[in-house]
């Protein structure tokens, strides 16, 4: 049950990630947006990072729990 509520949470970050770019290169100059987006990059880099560690602990769950 969590897990399916935390891939629901990542859903939802992923409708606000393409929004908060929309928005970036809607209201901005293009220097400010290029910043907020570098800024955004490098959240997202360790976002990938911390669900690459999820994968890991859920295969790890599945090996010793699950067969």
């Amino acid at each position: 049950m969590r897990l399916t509520t935390f891939f629901g949470q990542f859903r939802a970050i992923g409708i606000n990630y393409n929004q908060i770019v929309k928005a970036l290169n809607s209201n901005f100059a293009e220097k400010k947006a290029l910043a907020c987006l570098y800024k955004l990059e490098q959240a997202t880099i360790e976002l990938v990072g911390l669900n690459k560690k999820v994968i890991e602990l859920t295969h790890e769950f599945e090996q010793k729990h699950l067969r």
